[in-house]
């Protein structure tokens, strides 16, 4: 690894620089309001002396008043503050800097993306005791009570190591004694002589270790992590799109599926319901809940999801009591021989693609069926709420008396009613494929017998406009009246959204 370009002496001497611009701010917050006032008292009236909104707010302000009297807290594009933060960053990082190298000089292995980490200096006496003790997990006698408590102690002390010392680990540990480490981890069976032992970890504290350590790891550690961490990958095997060739509902068709990484970003222009579209995964009832949350809060979809420094992702999700977890994915996903992507996809934007690949890992601990993209093909739009939110679902009924006799409420403006508080609103049709040749002819290839559809707004004339998870480009929205909801449609469901 080499350090060249980064003198740690010249970078504190700049730091320094920095810190004492900060405290000379104050004066030249009053060099800059004298020339822009002055600028301003020589213009004709109604034009600006600046174009920033920033720096119009010095026009009069000549000498920076304290907070105390009323003036500002900081500086009009908080310069102070910046440079404060800049200098402080420069010399956490010189640690970092100087911390690798010695670290490097003990002979570990230290990636060069691990020089450009804000935190802590790396300790080798950290990575060396978290190596024997998970080295010790081989000899260890886990006694009667299982060997939960010791992994649960593993997966602490690996938490709580720093990304280099994390990586320096990972590098060092062989591939056997990760994957001993996995086996440990995912056998959670008693031991049979003994019921009441506890043995490797619950899916959800198992993967939230996984997640994090293959959030932190560099990216030429992603591969190892993968061959030692298997279930960290959802199957697709298992699905429609796979033992069928495609999606019979909406005629797609692949050959060839196979993990890629795809070209387009995350996002292009924001998230939009548009950016929705199923494809050949039979998992509507999830991608309508999925479109119908972006629409009503698109940036608590932004705010669920991150991309990481070694190009994994990272996607929010809850768990059944009501706690968020960040499951960590790597960046590849179904894709058929030609390239495109099957999965839930669209627009440009893959955000829609890692949040169904998310729900993949996650959605199938709950029973014992299907694990991976089939555990999510066909369910009830309302369960997937507590996966997006953390908040259960409901649905929309009317009459009977303490839940008895209840039925469905397929009346238009309560649909509206909860929509525009802001909920989700979901409904699905029925099963009948004698419906799908005898819909409205304007619904076009829109309308699908046995399929999940959310709600996208109202006409004035009080009828509902519902989106096809299929997508918008080929599935334009279809407007329906009362009638028509009663006739083609049933189970109204609704979520809140956050």
């Amino acid at each position: 690894m080499a350090f060249r370009g980064f003198d740690a002496a010249r970078i504190r001497a700049l730091a320094g620089d920095l810190d004492r611009l900060a405290g000379d701010s104050g004066r030249l917050h009053s060099q800059l309001a004298t020339l822009l006032t002055t600028a301003q008292q020589n213009l004709p009236a109604g034009q600006n002396a600046s174009r920033d909104p920033g720096l119009q707010g010095l026009v009069g302000d000549l000498i920076p008043m304290p907070s105390l009297f009323g003036g500002r807290r900081r500086l009009p594009g908080s310069l102070q503050g910046e440079l404060g933060d800049m200098q402080g960053s420069m010399k956490r990082r010189v640690k970092q800097m100087e911390g690798l190298a010695e670290l490097e000089k003990l002979g570990y292995p230290v990636r060069d993306g691990s020089v450009f980490l804000d935190e802590k200096p790396p300790d080798a006496e950290k990575i060396d005791a978290a190596r024997r003790h998970f080295q010790d997990l081989r000899t260890t006698d886990f006694g009667t009570n299982g060997n939960r408590d010791d992994l649960e102690r593993i997966a602490a002390e690996l938490d709580g190591l720093t990304a280099a010392e994390l990586d320096v680990f990972f590098s060092k540990s062989s591939p056997r004694d990760l994957a001993f480490y996995n086996e440990l981890l995912t056998d959670t069976d008693d031991s049979g002589w003994n019921p009441f032992d506890k043995n490797g970890l619950p899916e959800a504290e198992r993967r939230d270790t996984l997640s994090l350590m293959l959030s932190r790891i560099s990216p030429e550690n992603v591969a190892k992590f993968q061959t030692a961490f298997p279930d960290m990958q959802p199957t697709f095997t298992n699905t429609g799109a796979y033992e069928e060739g495609g999606n019979n509902q909406n005629g797609q068709t692949n050959n060839g599926i196979h993990w890629a990484p795809p070209s387009d970003p995350l996002f292009r222009d924001g998230v939009s319901a548009d950016d929705v579209s199923q494809n050949q995964f039979g998992d509507c009832w999830y991608v309508a809940s999925l479109a119908g949350l972006s629409q009503q809060n698109p940036r608590f979809i932004e705010e669920g999801i991150k991309e990481n420094p070694n190009g994994t992702v990272s996607v929010r999700v809850w768990d059944k009591e009501g706690n968020h977890h960040w499951v960590t994915m790597t960046a590849d996903l179904p894709t058929d021989q030609n390239g495109n992507p099957i999965s839930t996809y669209g627009n440009g934007e893959t955000w829609p693609a890692y949040y169904e690949k998310a729900f993949a890992m996650v959605y199938s601990e709950d029973g014992e069926g299907e694990r991976g993209y089939g555990g999510i093909e066909g369910d009830d739009p309302k369960k997937s709420a507590p996966y997006l939110t953390g908040q259960e679902g409901e649905d929309l009924e009317t009459g009977g008396f303490l839940g008895i006799g209840q039925s469905q409420d397929k009346d238009i403006d309560r649909l509206r009613e909860a929509y525009e508080s802001g909920q989700v609103v979901t409904l699905s049709t029925p099963d009948d494929e004698s419906l799908d040749k005898d819909h409205p002819k304007e619904w076009g290839s829109t309308y699908h017998t046995n399929h999940a559809y959310y709600v996208r707004g109202f006409t004035d004339d009080g009828k509902v406009i519902l989106g096809n998870p299929w997508g918008v480009q080929g599935y334009a929205p279809i407007t329906v009246s009362q009638d028509q909801l009663d006739k083609y449609f049933h189970y109204p469901e609704a979520f809140d959204v956050p």
